[in-house]
Formats: structure tokens, C-alpha cells, sequence
């Protein structure tokens, strides 16, 4: 397995790395992304990381794009995994060295750890689910994503289409997979991460004058064009199940109805683990 790349945001003004609980020495490189645009590489130098780069950012789009200019220059860097991690997410080293491990022994295309039950999130269905080391997912969120380097360095060119990064999850990454026949995807519920701070990205308007929904729709519009460009990938069944997914404030009807379904399943092997306690 070759070594894997993990990217952790900072403000440049607090404690760097201040929710990672040194335990372990790493076996992943570290870049340190300082949104704040200035040199502050005095103050990491006992957590030693791979790389530090200070460019002045909005959000996790324009984040994921830097790291990508900065990785691929002269395209000669090569992981088998890139994460990206907000700066309010509680982990540790140790964690972060198991879910690599977890994801590649899984043969995972794009994984990320599973948000513990007291965290601030937007996705229920990425909450911590007892007894599952790994459960499938049709995608993950933009929150602490782990992608193969294929699919971070095609995904590359689209990250400045959106401030953001919303969009990019459920949309952009799953058409890639498909095209790059890399479509093994799951939250790894071996490894919690708790998110310290309320979502707000739901409610800014960023400096090109879109707000978070339209966004998620701007970058749903360019995987349709991908899917158009690349029709023999796809199917029906992803274009109902992904791209006809529409994300907004508001879950629809439909959705909640179809979950009835996997209630009721879950609810009947909940009574039968019961019965053998």
C-alpha cells in the first residue's frame, strides 16, 4: 500500500491541529492548508507536516482546489489516498491510521469515517451504526471525504466550479467513480469523528453570488453534461438514484416514504439481536 495524504484546514490563528489527539506517530503525510493567506509555518514545526500551504479560501471547494494545484504541478506526487478534513473534526492519529488501513484491506474507492451520534451533521445516515465494521453507501459527504488519487486528480479541474465543494459528494464523485470503474464506496463505522461546530454552510451566500443550493445544482448540471459525454457508464438506475436525488433544505416526500421500507427491517433484526442477549 503506498502512503496516503491527509489535508487538515486551519484558521492560522488557533492551535493547529487542535482537535487531533496526538497519540501515534502517523504513517500518512500531513499538509496543513492555513486558510488566513499568511506564513504561519513558525508554528508547526513540532508537528512536522509534509507540506503547508497558505492561501486565502471561502470553503471546501476552493480548499480541495488549491490542494490540487499545489499536489499536481508537475504531476509527479502519487498516494493511494487523499482525505480532506475540516478543522473542527475530533479524531486522532491513531483513528486515522486504522481508517486507512480499514479502507485499503476493503479495497474502499472512497470511504470516510462514520460522525459520532453527539456531533453537529446534516446526514443522518453517516451517524455511527453499532455492530458494522463498514456499511455500503451510494456516496459520502464533503465533511472528511477519502478519495483514490484518480478520482482527487480527475475530480481536480471541477473544484473551481464551486466555493463550497457542495455538489462534488453526491454528484460529481459518483459519476467519476463510474467512468473510472473505482465505485467501491462506504462510511467506515469501525472509526468515529465527532464535529465540533454547528453547519452553517447551508446559509452563506459566497462572493459569487450563489448560495449553498444553487451550488449543489451548479455542480449537478456538469455531471449531467459528464453523464451525456459518457452515456455507455451509465444507467437508469444511477440517474434515479444519484442525479435525480435532488439536495435542498427540505427532504422530499418520496424519500421519506421509500425509507419505510429499511425502517421496518431494521426494527425486525433489532427485535431478533434482542433475543439472543
Amino acid at each position: 500500500m503506498n502512503k496516503s495524504l491527509i489535508v487538515v484546514t486551519w484558521d492560522g490563528k488557533s492551535k493547529p491541529l487542535n482537535y487531533i489527539y496526538i497519540d501515534a506517530a502517523r504513517n500518512f503525510d500531513l499538509l496543513i492548508f492555513d486558510h488566513s493567506a499568511e506564513d504561519h509555518s513558525a508554528a508547526l514545526k513540532e508537528l512536522d507536516p509534509t507540506y503547508y500551504l497558505s492561501t486565502r479560501t471561502e470553503n471546501k471547494g476552493q480548499v480541495f482546489y488549491e490542494v490540487f494545484k499545489h499536489l499536481y504541478a508537475k504531476d509527479e506526487i502519487r498516494y493511494e489516498y487523499i482525505g480532506v478534513l475540516d478543522d473542527d473534526i475530533y479524531t486522532s492519529y491513531s483513528d486515522l491510521n486504522k481508517l486507512l488501513f480499514i479502507g485499503a484491506m476493503n479495497g474502499l474507492d472512497v470511504f470516510q469515517p462514520c460522525i459520532a451520534h453527539d456531533s453537529y451533521y446534516d446526514h443522518r445516515q453517516f451517524t455511527h451504526k453499532p455492530g458494522y465494521q463498514l456499511k455500503e453507501e451510494k456516496w459520502v459527504e464533503i465533511m472528511a471525504p477519502f478519495y483514490r488519487e484518480s478520482l482527487f486528480k480527475a475530480a481536480g479541474p471541477y473544484f473551481d466550479e464551486t466555493i463550497s465543494g457542495q455538489g462534488v459528494d453526491v454528484y460529481l464523485m459518483p459519476c467519476l467513480q463510474r467512468i473510472q470503474g473505482l465505485t467501491n464506496t462506504a462510511v467506515v463505522h469501525e472509526i468515529q469523528v465527532k464535529h465540533c461546530r454547528p453547519v452553517q454552510s447551508g446559509k452563506r451566500l459566497y462572493s459569487n453570488g450563489k448560495s449553498n443550493v444553487q451550488e449543489i445544482s451548479h455542480i449537478r448540471d456538469l455531471s449531467i453534461e459528464l453523464i451525456n459525454k459518457h452515456p455507455q457508464y451509465f444507467d437508469e438506475a444511477f440517474k434515479q438514484t444519484i442525479i435525480n436525488d435532488i439536495y435542498a433544505k427540505d427532504i422530499p416526500l418520496t424519500r421519506k416514504w421509500n425509507r419505510l421500507t429499511v425502517l421496518f427491517k431494521n426494527l425486525y433484526k433489532e427485535i431478533v439481536n434482542l433475543s439472543y442477549r
